[in-house]
């Protein structure tokens, strides 16, 4: 069973997999047995367990950090960053994000033409998209774009967006790298705005492409931090505060996460949702003691971590706790609406019924981040609330619960329990109304969170359309957003658009079928079991 829809099946992949679960049970045997019940149990899920005591998670960077020589051109910048992206990647669990790439690149030599930029970054991408990673995954690689004002820092913004546009060799949509236009008013989103150009070039391309996605910078919880400073990291992790430090997601990063399943936490509950809050808390205060610990065991751990080896990460020359004290420990959660409607037995298919009950599901919110932050002051860490991703604990969630509880818990029947605070993927909604009821959740998850709208087909270069549903999320504080719909491509004779099971074009059944599936593009085929039944059930916003 794929864990993720980011691997290919090969050679590597298969003896990486019987690795990967010897180092789990190890692992889990080695750890105290209050937290390795949990997690076998279903009440937690511990990410990259693997890597408990082997490497951190992800990183936030800027280009100087693997590219020190700025008297090159462009294209020799981009091979060099290339081979410092892949040690990178299998010297840590999870994603690299450039934070400020366009400003960063507009520090090297531009001396080719807008053309030949392009093209140069068409082959970057073409090489990001090798299963370099593992030997049988793509680099969970990030740039983040849109607030360089200087002439050199546009012509980069240009070319990553055409880059994408235009797509590989075969016109093919690239998986990665993920992009993310950070939105500021100031900057990029007035008419009157230096680059407001470019916000309108990443509308194109999210409406062809799906890509960009959007950070926004003047939320109130994001203006705290100069915005050439922040930015998204692998699917959505945001890091910004920094109780060690400067407010600044550079040269730091998440170093553990563990997700909590609200699910089994609401069906002990029995209806109470008193108990469940306490239910709640206490597990957060389990997760707290458990990061800790795998803090405490990453600290200790002889492994060599290349990220302080090349003094990547904030105060390495002081040693591995001097440094990952600059990191994030983040709690996350998965089924909050799930787990609403097993304690109160409603059907959130109504939205009448999310409006009803969105008090009750930002009242569980609201207490997790009060523990998390609770957890800052007791250990003087960087605790964080994030709303998992759950690529693949929203089915190995459902699938044990079920498995223990059958029919009492309504909400595994159907094989995935909904992403973190997301409106239930089968309600008919409309776009807007979605927004509205997610966005008062983002300032919460102070850890990543991501909001999407499902629309039914491409909309061809609706780029109205998509500002409007883009403006909508921006002015409702939503801190990171997308746009999600078919994405579909003949590879006999390269018709786009929505396809079946075989092209409208010339009837082959030789067709992709790309979506996306926790920040990342993805095949469809290649989506885990959980994320395959959610995409059955995903009905289109109108």
């Amino acid at each position: 069973m794929n864990e993720l829809a980011n691997l290919q099946k090969n050679t590597m992949s298969s003896i990486l997999d019987i690795g990967e679960k010897a180092c789990k049970s190890a692992v889990l045997d080695g750890m105290p047995e209050r937290f390795a019940s949990l997690h076998r149990q279903g009440y937690i899920h511990i990410h990259d367990l693997e890597f408990y005591d082997k490497t951190y998670n992800c990183i936030g960077l800027s280009m100087g950090d693997l590219v020190k020589d700025t008297g090159i051109q462009v294209s020799a910048v981009l091979r060099k960053l290339y081979r410092g992206i892949v040690s990178l990647t299998n010297n840590q669990s999870g994603g690299i994000g450039f934070l400020n790439f366009d400003s960063d690149m507009a520090a090297y030599r531009m001396d080719e033409s807008d053309e030949i930029l392009t093209e140069a970054f068409r082959n970057f991408f073409e090489d990001l998209n090798v299963y370099s990673r593992k030997g049988c995954e793509m680099p969970y690689t990030t740039l983040n774009i849109g607030c360089g004002v200087s002439t050199n820092a546009r012509r980069i913004a240009k070319a990553v967006l055409n880059a994408s546009l235009e797509g590989d060799c075969e016109g093919k949509p690239f998986i990665f790298p993920n992009i993310v236009f950070k939105y500021s008013r100031a900057i990029n989103g007035a008419e009157s705005s230096p680059n407001f150009d470019l916000f309108q070039m990443a509308l194109k391309g999210t409406a062809s492409r799906m890509i960009p996605t959007y950070f926004n910078c003047d939320t109130p919880f994001n203006r705290i931090a100069n915005p050439n400073k922040i930015g998204i990291m692998g699917c959505r992790t945001r890091v910004v505060a920094d109780i060690h430090g400067e407010t600044s997601g550079l040269n730091r990063g998440n170093i553990a996460c563990v997700t909590t399943n609200l699910v089994r936490l609401a069906i002990d509950s029995n209806h109470d949702f008193q108990v469940f809050l306490e239910k709640v808390g206490a597990l957060f205060d389990e997760c707290k003691d458990l990061l800790l610990h795998r803090f405490d065991t990453l600290c200790k751990g002889a492994a060599p971590i290349f990220a302080l080896e090349k003094e990547l990460y904030l105060d390495s020359a002081k040693g591995r706790e001097a440094a990952f004290r600059h990191g994030t420990l983040s709690i996350g959660f998965i089924g909050l609406w799930d787990a609403l409607s097993e304690l109160f037995d409603v059907d959130f298919s109504e939205v009448d019924n999310l409006r009803r009950y969105q008090g009750r599901a930002l009242a569980v919110l609201r207490m997790m981040r009060r523990k998390v932050d609770s957890f800052i002051v007791q250990s003087h860490m960087n605790f964080s609330l994030l709303a998992s991703a759950a690529e693949a604990t929203t089915g190995i969630f459902a699938k044990r619960d079920y498995k223990e509880y059958g029919t009492r818990c309504k909400s595994a029947s159907k094989g995935f329990y909904t992403n973190s605070f997301h409106v239930p993927v089968d309600t008919p909604i409309r776009l807007f109304e979605k927004i509205e009821l997610e966005a008062p959740f983002h300032e919460l998850c102070n850890g990543g969170c991501i909001s999407y709208v499902e629309l039914g087909e491409q909309p061809c270069y609706n780029i109205e359309a998509i500002q409007r549903v883009v403006e909508y999320a921006i002015k409702s504080n939503c801190n990171y957003f997308g746009v999600n719909f078919p994405l579909d491509m003949c590879n006999v004779c390269g018709y786009f658009g929505k396809i079946g099971d075989v092209c409208s074009s010339c009837r082959s059944s030789n067709v992709l079928h790309l979506r996306r599936v926790s920040g990342y593009l993805s095949e469809k085929g290649a989506f885990t079991d959980g994320k395959k039944r959610e995409l059955n059930l995903r009905r289109a916003s109108f």
